[in-house]
């Protein structure tokens, strides 16, 4: 029989996030499928360029407010976007979200969008 995962926030590591001024903590991973689950953190101020999603994405914010291009989100919100649902990220006070994608980014090397319009 399988025994099921917990991942304890008492032993939870941060690493240096993708983006400047945010941290990433690993929740979870499939290393077959590429799916991942993983907390991230914006503090406040940062900023993460538009960018486009190669496959799904869900996200549940945590804490904290931020605005996603127009749209705000607060804490309890939630979020999915897929291919060709682009958006920028961007929070004044800082924010966690849970999420949960189904390809690695950083394998994919998920880019700012400006970046895939040059090519």
């Amino acid at each position: 029989m399988n025994k099921h995962m917990i991942h304890y926030a008492k032993d939870r590591k941060w690493e240096e996030g993708m983006y400047e001024n945010t941290e990433m903590s690993y929740l979870w991973e499939d290393k077959e499928t590429g799916q991942l689950c993983f907390l991230v953190k914006l503090h406040p101020g940062s900023w993460i360029p538009l960018h486009d999603h190669p496959r799904r994405e869900i996200a549940y914010l945590v804490e904290g407010e931020v605005r996603l291009n127009d749209d705000i989100m607060v804490a309890g919100d939630f979020l999915t976007a897929g291919v060709g649902e682009s958006h920028d990220v961007y929070t004044e006070t800082g924010c966690t979200f849970f999420i949960f994608i189904d390809y690695d980014a950083v394998k994919t090397e998920v880019k700012p969008k400006e970046d895939l319009e040059r090519k």
